[in-house]
């Protein structure tokens, strides 16, 4: 197992599962700095400015030195003591990233992500659980640094986009009913996300619950009014609008089609592989014309060329 640093939630340090303690503010600075970069060189200027700060003390850079040092010391017992190596003009924690969760979060996500374009939905869906699980709490607990915060935020976006990408490909695979709850509490957590607003406006209408997704809607609609000033944007508008005609894109294909998903649910938009074709008011009105002109001499084979919004190539001709 060997050591182990945890920063998504309160900080922690542990060798072969048991936890080493790690005193005094810049010791944890220096490290978290370290592990956010681990396998790159951090300049001693990087970490002076952001770990001592403001702070003009003549000794700073030696005081860096000894707080490398006192590192040193601790994690050598655990990992041989080239873990933190000197390099030109600063300083590199030669750990593993897997013994990293903020990095093993982003190793986990990558994978769920291209097991997905593989439509390896199972292993897909196995590893988002173990990004998302790594998960204790806030990134950087307890840290208050103005660079410590702007690190939290980064990872917290990572963890937001990694939730609704696993929850699109649970809506894809059918698990409408399933998200639901999830959804409810990150609606309310991130109030002015509009992804997942749609996305829980679809699940309850895969649920049977359309009335309750057009709620979300007026309330998404409220929320953003009183608290930005503006209207929801296009993609919520059209599918409130595709809620209330109960468009027929918005249902979960056949199970064959849900095996061989490969790329998120966006429910706005027209699925190549779904039969109902809705939302081409222009191109129906033209394939009208053209089937019904008696005046029209041997018969055509008309056809309308789409694109799939997910591939970016040309979809089934209707």
């Amino acid at each position: 197992m060997g050591l182990e640093i945890k920063i998504l939630g309160p900080w922690e340090i542990t060798a072969n599962g048991e936890p080493v303690v790690l005193a005094g503010q810049r010791r944890v600075g220096v490290l978290t700095r370290l592990a956010l970069s681990a396998g790159k060189p951090v300049p001693a200027e990087q970490l002076l400015a952001q770990v001592w700060g403001e702070s003009t003390a003549t000794t700073a850079r030696k005081q860096l030195h000894i707080v490398v040092s006192k590192l040193r010391g601790l994690l050598s017992p655990h990992q041989d003591d080239a873990v933190i190596a000197t390099v030109s003009g600063g300083y590199q924690l030669n750990l593993p990233r897997e013994r990293i969760d903020a990095h093993q979060f982003s190793i986990l996500a990558r994978r769920a992500r291209a097991a997905r374009a593989q439509g390896e939905i199972a292993t897909a869906d196995g590893l988002f659980h173990r990004a998302l699980d790594l998960w204790r709490g806030d990134a950087l607990a307890g840290m208050t640094a103005s660079w410590a915060q702007v690190e939290s935020d980064r990872l917290e976006e990572e963890r937001l986009t990694t939730l609704e990408d696993h929850v699109d490909l649970r809506l894809a695979a059918g698990d409408h009913h399933g998200v639901v709850p999830v959804l409810i509490a990150h609606v309310e957590a991130n109030p002015l996300r509009e992804r997942p607003r749609a996305q829980l406006m679809l699940a309850l209408y895969r649920a049977s619950r359309p009335s309750e997704a057009l709620d979300v809607y007026r309330e998404t609609r409220r929320i953003m009014a009183d608290e930005l000033g503006i209207e929801p944007g296009a993609a919520l508008r059209r599918l409130q609008q595709a809620v209330l005609r109960r468009d027929p894109a918005l249902d979960l294909g056949p199970p064959a089609q849900r095996a061989t998903l490969t790329k998120p649910v966006i429910p706005t938009e027209l699925l190549a592989d779904i039969q109902a074709f809705t939302a081409r008011a222009t191109e129906i009105a033209w394939l009208h014309r053209t089937l019904t002109d008696t005046r029209r001499g041997l018969p055509g084979v008309p056809a309308v060329r789409t694109v799939d919004p997910y591939l970016g190539a040309p979809g089934r001709s209707g």
